[in-house]
């Protein structure tokens, strides 16, 4: 028996977004970030122009540690930053809670978006009926085929997308959701369990993941694999911490 797959959206109708500066969304992006300033600093740049394509942005920058160099790049790019000394989950889950948009983005400060990614997104929030879904980014690991071939694979049959990936979610249906959990570890797996296959649009614009930046090499790909195995089988993710991403 085969699973269901992800639906996937083309961005080819521009149609639906309408001609610059005559059609506009709010969108809150939260990032989590993880103490490396200038990983951050390249993940706002990824972010630009979205004001000039019919978005008003709202950043908040979720960090750990208070870093001062991490608070500066983040000001300087006009992004609020929150500090909070709890897990990946906890962090996103401020964030989002300090948001004032109707759609959220959830990003990862080592996650770079490609150009298009806004218009992406607009075309996505448009339609009625993903008021009730979740879109994420198709992921590419820059120097590493493998670990690309084997997201695809995750994403395409067990619907299982990485954080790393982004997540394009209307507010009020993340609260439906539970919101984000309260883990280091594990919250893009619950969070995908909580939406299911019927409920998640893969979009055609990718995410982009530094190899330097996701666990390579056999172990991690083996660990990887059998943290999954196991969140399948029902293990709760809370329990597999030890596993990392």
């Amino acid at each position: 028996m085969h699973l269901p797959r992800p639906r996937a959206m083309r961005t080819d109708a521009a149609a639906q977004v309408g001609p610059p500066g005559t059609r506009r969304m709010a969108l809150s992006v939260v990032i989590a970030a993880n103490g490396d300033a200038d990983q951050l600093a390249r993940c706002l740049a990824a972010l630009r122009g979205s004001d000039r394509r019919g978005l008003d942005l709202e950043t908040i920058v979720v960090d750990r540690d208070g870093d001062p160099a991490l608070a500066a790049i983040a000001e300087a790019e006009g992004a609020a930053v929150i500090v909070l000394p709890g897990s990946r989950g906890a962090r996103l889950a401020a964030g989002a809670k300090a948001a004032t948009a109707e759609w959220l983005l959830l990003l990862r400060a080592e996650t770079l978006l490609e150009r298009g990614w806004d218009a992406t997104v607009m075309v996505f929030a448009a339609e009625e009926r993903n008021r009730e879904r979740g879109g994420f980014f198709p992921l590419e690991v820059v120097g590493d085929d493998l670990a690309t071939r084997l997201m695809r694979f995750r994403n395409r049959w067990m619907g299982l997308p990485s954080g790393a990936q982004g997540l394009v979610i209307r507010r009020r249906f993340l609260v439906h959701l539970d919101g984000v959990p309260d883990l280091e570890h594990g919250e893009d797996l619950v969070l995908a369990r909580g939406l299911g296959l019927a409920r998640m649009v893969v979009f055609d614009v990718a995410a982009k993941v530094a190899a330097g930046d996701w666990p390579t090499g056999p172990g991690a790909v083996l660990l990887g694999a059998l943290r999954i195995f196991l969140f399948r089988l029902h293990i709760p993710a809370r329990w597999l911490q030890r596993l990392g991403d």
